[in-house]
């Protein structure tokens, strides 16, 4: 037993590329590293392909109060990978990526003498790898709980509905989740025919072989979800450790959209910000401004436009909200943006991290899904978790939203209606439940999710040393 609690845990990560993927699994190393159950006993190696080399180089990798010994970084080489462009999105990619890299990914775990590996969601190709020189994998699900449901229940689905989604005209059901609707169904699945959808069964396969699945979850928030997942058996055990959050993004001098904050009276101002991949065309770009300006609230948008285009606002837009609306086209510290107390509001894509900094900071949200899991998102926030508002979108029209339902959102959003009040006072409450989860170690009321996991780490690696000796 004291062998067992001397021996070094050499924990190995292996982050996907992107806004919603790399800092979150950086986030969770840092967790783990200074969580009181680690006590110097475990260190960290960052498995990096260069894009998630590049990503990640913005980033602090260290945390506060450990040595600079605690956290090493393996760069993979380049290899021949095929171009973003012949690949069906970031998650085909991603996938394909992951695979190709596997035999230097099966050399990094052997040189950094890793007791456990855990991959990104788009990293199951890997697993046989880490399995051939038993090293236990884990996987890290940095979207929800209720996104995991209903990955792991898809070949289930496949064979229940062998129609597209959006030609079935009944409702999907998922363990744990209400019945949904076809067109709430997430971007990845919605073509059966796609590499993404092929990938999403194959990683739903894979990932009932890890040892233990992490979400970026918390128990409040999803309980319905990760009760059905805990009570199938073919499903690994579940760790609900989020929120994961970084609590501050900004760095040196105060910037320009919170300086213009400081100067709007309190909760005052709705903030719309989609996301790093959240771009719209001109003309949806001139529908929402025009939505925006006749609510009457004042206004911090964060706008990228579709490669090429101008933004499309009508005529004298810019003018007419000088003073109470501002346009900012660039990257903004968006948790910091959340906190500021002149923010009353968030129209948001209902990206996972969005939702869970919103959540944070307890501001309510309109939540207007664009790609990935988002429709699942919005549709869950809205109908079961009373949180937000969903954008009425016609997404047979790649997601166009009107004027008119921009307005009457923004407005729904940021005024005293009954309906309003509730999900203000729904968001208040999960405020102080995702706080009290990171409080008590990831997993709120009942106990300490990063504790358990640490200790479960710490006998994986006592037996593997057993197996070694």
């Amino acid at each position: 037993m004291e062998k067992q609690q001397k021996k070094k845990i050499n924990l190995a990560f292996l982050p996907a590329s992107g806004a919603g993927h790399t800092p979150s699994t950086i986030e969770l190393a840092k967790l783990l590293l200074l969580h009181p159950s680690a006590a110097g006993r475990l260190s960290v190696s960052l498995i990096l392909t260069p894009s998630t080399a590049c990503f990640a180089s913005s980033l602090s990798l260290l945390p506060t109060s450990t040595s600079s010994s605690s956290i090493s970084i393996y760069y993979l080489p380049s290899i021949d990978l095929p171009s973003p462009q012949s690949t069906d999105g970031m998650a085909d990619y991603s996938a394909r990526c992951f695979q190709l890299y596997t035999p230097h990914i099966k050399s990094a775990l052997a040189t950094t003498s890793a007791s456990a590996l855990i991959i990104d969601f788009f990293a199951t190709a890997v697993i046989d790898a880490a399995d051939e020189l038993q090293i236990p994998t884990y996987a890290y699900i940095p979207f929800n709980a209720s996104m995991l449901s209903l990955v792991l229940h898809l070949p289930t689905l496949h064979d229940e509905i062998p129609i597209e989604f959006h030609q079935f005209h009944d409702r999907v059901h998922v363990p744990g989740l209400p019945p949904i609707p076809p067109l709430s169904m997430p971007s990845p699945i919605m073509n059966k025919k796609s590499r993404l959808y092929t990938w999403s069964i194959y990683h739903a396969h894979r990932l009932k072989q890890v040892r233990g699945i992490l979400v970026n979850t918390f128990r409040a928030l999803e309980k319905g979800a990760i009760s059905a997942m805990e009570l199938d058996e073919s499903i690994p055990p579940i760790h609900p450790i989020g929120p994961i959050l970084r609590l501050s993004t900004s760095s040196g001098e105060r910037h320009e959209c919170l300086l213009w904050l400081d100067e709007q009276p309190a909760a005052s101002v709705v903030f719309l910000c989609f996301g790093s991949m959240g771009m719209m065309t001109a003309a949806q770009a001139g529908e929402a401004a025009a939505g925006i300006e006749r609510s009457g609230y004042r206004f911090l948008w964060i706008l990228r436009l579709a490669d090429g285009e101008k933004d499309g606002f009508p005529l004298g837009f810019r003018e007419r909200t000088k003073g109470k609306g501002m346009v900012w086209e660039g990257w903004v510290p968006q948790m910091d943006i959340l906190g500021h107390m002149a923010v009353g509001g968030f129209v948001t894509h209902g990206g996972w991290n969005s939702s869970l900094e919103s959540l944070w900071c307890g501001v309510p949200m309109v939540a207007w899904p664009m790609y990935a899991e988002q429709h699942l998102n919005a549709f869950l926030m809205a109908t079961e978790m009373s949180l937000a508002a969903e954008m009425a979108s016609e997404r047979r029209r790649e997601g166009w939203v009107t004027a008119e339902e921009v307005e009457r959102k923004v407005r729904w959003l940021m005024e005293e209606s009954e309906e309003g009040r509730a999900v203000r006072e729904r968001v208040k409450q999960m405020k102080a439940a995702s706080r009290e989860s990171v409080e008590n170690g990831g997993a709120g009321v009942g106990g300490d999710e990063l504790h358990r996991l640490i200790t479960e780490l710490s006998n994986e690696s006592y037996e593997r040393e057993l197996r070694e000796d």
